[in-house]
């Protein structure tokens, strides 16, 4: 069997993620799609630890996500996506494959007209990077460090969101427009 340490660090991250999800579970009122997701993270932390990694001319590939994995994912994604209330964004499952893609999750430039919401959005982008960068940082033996990292980009994507909304209103109002 060939786990890559990759996987088994998308595994672990997939597991630390699940257990935020389900930490905000109770008297939620989208439960049943936090659960959900707590089903598909575990789906996907499972395929990252039992699926062999693909082997070509005797080398092994690092950089691909297992089928399951991967599918359980844009499940995540879907759910988060048609279930705003729920409160997770669905750029967070992009932390789960980020050792194996090893891309940065890409945030949109929200191009406030407002100073104010202008710094907001240079704050929230800063705290997102440094949580990223400490989450990289950690040790994927360390969950409760991993959980903690998760747990703080989950709300702080989730403050994205609010102001990515609160700019669109914004840079609607006709003295704002350009």
């Amino acid at each position: 069997m060939t786990i890559t340490a990759t996987a088994r660090d998308a595994a672990t991250r997939a597991r630390a993620l699940a257990y935020v999800v389900l930490s905000r579970t109770p008297l939620h009122r989208a439960q049943d799609v936090l659960m959900q997701m707590v089903t598909l993270l575990d789906t996907a932390a499972d395929a990252f630890e039992t699926e062999d990694a693909p082997v070509m001319d005797g080398i092994t590939i690092t950089n691909t996500t297992p089928f399951d994995a991967a599918m359980a994912l844009l499940e995540c994604q879907a759910l988060a996506e048609d279930n705003p209330a729920a409160g997770i964004a669905d750029a967070v499952f992009y932390y789960v494959t980020a050792p194996i893609g090893r891309r940065p999750v890409e945030l949109p430039a929200l191009n406030p007209v407002s100073p104010q919401l202008a710094r907001q959005e240079i704050s929230l982008l800063t705290r997102i990077a440094l949580a990223v960068h400490d989450l990289d940082a950690s040790s994927p033996a360390d969950e409760t460090t991993r959980i903690a990292y998760l747990s703080v980009l989950v709300d702080l994507h989730r403050q994205f969101a609010r102001l990515a909304a609160t700019v669109a209103v914004d840079n609607a109002r006709p003295c704002n427009r350009r």
